[in-house]
């Protein structure tokens, strides 16, 4: 008689041997492990991508548009530049560290702690003619959702940089000028702690050594409409000067900085040193012997590029005769 299959012997395999399963496992970890190396990887290129983006950020808020990678070291004519804003051209200076901890040192550049005037169309006193934009135009940079501080991609606060006496970049201090931003990378060291970690490196904007980098030494000639079309050196009896409207780097408001007094016949040439990159307003004044003042009209507005020295002219109706 036959038995029923289900009673004979079956030799199939109907599962893994151990040793197999041991095999399939470790090929599963090596799987997994490969694909959390390359995952942390690519989370590591992306938080190198948002540090570099958070750096440039920086760079834009202090410099505007002139401060752009393509265009921070060239000088070129106000017809081939961009107009400059940012918190130089605001404020005519560099924001100075609020306190000694990093997530409060960039302030200046969010909430305005120092009560500067707010950015507006502004009116000097003495002269009515003169108006000039100036003020805190914050916030310059925008924080994370929800956060109070400005961090790299790796969430961390960033090391903010001064210059020491020498020029050199150091950790800025309270009330110092701010020249630069670190990132401490992947690591979170300086240097590099892990050679074998991506993106350990440092990433570092740095503006320069001093504040005078973003300045220029002006040279303003003063001239006499003839009443036909020319133009002739001030020559009558009486005193030149002129004056150079910019933002009061404390207050927002607009000041002035005014050159000495020439007596004419003289050649009317002013110098203004080391004026910060921005707009600016010129204008001559002209005092003849009975008090009588004459000046350019309209008022000349020019804007300070980072060069070595720029040259305006100005130029004055005919001056009526002295006595």
């Amino acid at each position: 008689m036959l038995l029923p299959s289900y009673f004979l012997k079956n030799d199939r395999r109907l599962g893994l041997t151990l040793m197999e399963l041991v095999v399939v496992l470790a090929i599963l970890a090596a799987v997994t492990t490969a694909a959390v190396v390359a995952t942390e990887r690519v989370l590591i290129r992306k938080r190198g991508e948002i540090t570099a983006s958070t750096l440039d950020a920086f760079r834009r808020s202090l410099l505007g548009h002139y401060g752009q990678a393509e265009t921070i070291t060239t000088v070129s004519s106000a017809a081939q530049s961009p107009t400059i804003d940012g918190f130089i051209a605001d404020l005519g200076r560099l924001p100075v560290a609020v306190g000694n901890d990093p997530s409060t040192q960039l302030a200046e550049l969010w909430s305005n702690p120092a009560g500067v005037s707010p950015y507006g169309l502004k009116t000097a006193l003495g002269d009515a003619e003169v108006m000039l934009s100036c003020g805190w135009r914050g916030p310059y940079l925008d924080l994370p959702i929800g956060g109070n501080r400005l961090i790299d991609g790796f969430g961390r606060d960033m090391l903010v940089l001064s210059a020491d006496g020498t020029g050199n970049p150091q950790v800025a201090t309270d009330g110092q000028t701010i020249l630069g931003l670190t990132s401490l990378g992947s690591d979170g060291q300086v240097g590099i702690a892990d050679a074998e970690l991506p993106l350990a490196a440092d990433t570092t904007v740095w503006l320069g050594h001093s504040p005078t980098m973003y300045a220029s030494d002006l040279s303003v000639r003063v001239y006499e409409s003839d009443g036909a079309g020319g133009r002739i050196t001030p020559s009558q009896s009486g005193s030149l000067s002129v004056r150079l409207y910019l933002p009061d780097a404390t207050t927002g408001e607009i000041t002035f900085q005014q050159s000495p007094l020439l007596t004419t016949p003289a050649t009317a040439t002013f110098s203004f040193p080391a004026i910060p990159i921005g707009k600016k307003v010129l204008r001559a004044y002209w005092i003849n012997d009975d008090a009588t003042v004459s000046v350019n009209s309209p008022v000349t507005p020019i804007e300070v590029r980072r060069a070595s020295q720029t040259n305006f002219e100005l130029l004055l109706p005919p001056l009526p005769l002295g006595d």
